[in-house]
């Protein structure tokens, strides 16, 4: 807030760019919507971001208003870009969470209590029908349930240039993990948070079914005794408050191992969507195929060599994550990288890393992203 995009920009290129293994993108976040903050947003372009991510969802802090939402809609279908929304109802969930913590229900479980999947339902509905009314292209990050699906789909179903992503972690927690005896449900808190059984069939389904583009993270880790050892402060700050548990789950070395063991293995879908939803959809929807997202000739020869008979039990005791627990902590998974190429140049070698800081690229990425 208060600051230029350009000025957010460089300072991420400042922090990323002497650090980085891999090559990367950046998305902008639009929490202040100035005037010069809106003239300010076609030129972003020319520096190779161009999908804007803005929040529904977090009140007081990030959230936006539908005013600030379809303004920067339209702007970013005039200059080709993608908008991507956290959709959740910030008003409402605010208004749940003052509810029960004004009643002492405090525990890791409200926070599921209060963000009901009614609210998820609604924003994505009108974000939406927004997107239609503006002609953008939009992307629905981190989708969790039946409401929030079925809005998707009735605007796919209408043509509207909406798509959508799920994570990992909504394919295979839920709420009974935000209610495990003591505290240790605040391992499982991130927002949206984790549903029902039901909702993870109605997911699968619709990554069969192709309402869904691809299965990602939002990677967020914090660790669950973070000051007790030490490191920065983690869930344990929410002992009592459940609006104070760091929202954020660990999850980003286990997404294609669990995805194939119980995707492919599991028999929701075959090896080529499993590469779709992987690597192909997410380089075309955010403008960088077929750089990234394929092998052929003149692409970046970003290779996984995979072992689809590999067997690991995964444990954070083995995790290259720098934290203290794993969602999937005990797993038993056939499937996984044996080498990994970063532009023809090895990076992994079974379980060794031999990436270099600086060797990532900072990639600026095409404007007019698909609708897939």
């Amino acid at each position: 807030k208060g600051r230029s995009l350009h000025d957010g920009l460089a300072d991420w290129h400042r922090k990323a760019d002497p650090k980085a293994q891999i090559d990367y993108g950046f998305h902008m976040a639009i929490t202040d919507l100035r005037p010069e903050v809106m003239d300010e947003i076609p030129s972003l372009v020319a520096d190779g971001v161009t999908s804007l991510k803005l929040f529904m969802a977090y009140k007081n802090v990030f959230q936006v208003d539908d005013t600030t939402l379809f303004r920067t809609m339209m702007t970013a279908a005039e200059h080709g870009m993608l908008i991507m929304v956290h959709a959740e109802n910030g008003d409402v969930i605010d208004d749940l969470v003052h509810k029960y913590l004004a009643n002492g229900q405090t525990d890791p479980i409200y926070h599921a209590y209060s963000r009901p999947s009614a609210v998820e339902g609604e924003a994505t509905g009108r974000a939406v029908a927004l997107a239609g009314v503006a002609g953008c292209p939009l992307y629905v990050v981190h989708m969790t349930c039946e409401e929030a699906i079925q809005q998707l789909r009735l605007g796919r179903a209408r043509s509207l240039p909406v798509m959508g992503e799920t994570c990992v972690q909504y394919l295979f927690l839920t709420e009974d993990d935000l209610a495990r005896p003591g505290y240790e449900g605040a391992k499982f808190v991130c927002s949206p948070p984790v549903r029902t059984v039901h909702d993870q069939g109605v997911l699968w389904n619709a990554l069969r079914d192709r309402t869904l583009q691809v299965v990602s993270t939002d990677h967020c880790p914090f660790w669950y005794e973070g000051g007790v050892n030490g490191h920065i402060p983690g869930k344990e700050l929410g002992k009592g408050d459940f609006s104070k548990i760091p929202n954020g789950l660990p999850v980003i070395e286990d997404r294609m191992k669990i995805m194939w063991h119980y995707g492919v293995r599991g028999g929701h879908f075959d090896a080529n969507r499993f590469v779709e939803l992987m690597c192909t959809n997410p380089a075309k929807i955010f403008g960088l195929y077929p750089r990234k997202g394929t092998i052929a000739v003149g692409s970046d020869a970003d290779i996984v060599v995979w072992d689809p008979d590999r067997t690991e039990t995964v444990s954070y005791k083995t995790d290259h994550m720098n934290v203290d627990y794993n969602l999937f902590e005990g797993h038993e998974i056939v499937g996984g990288p044996s080498a990994v190429f970063l532009r023809g140049s090895q990076i992994v070698d079974g379980a060794r890393w031999l990436g270099k800081n600086g060797q990532g690229q900072f990639l600026k990425r095409n404007a007019y992203a698909p609708v897939l």
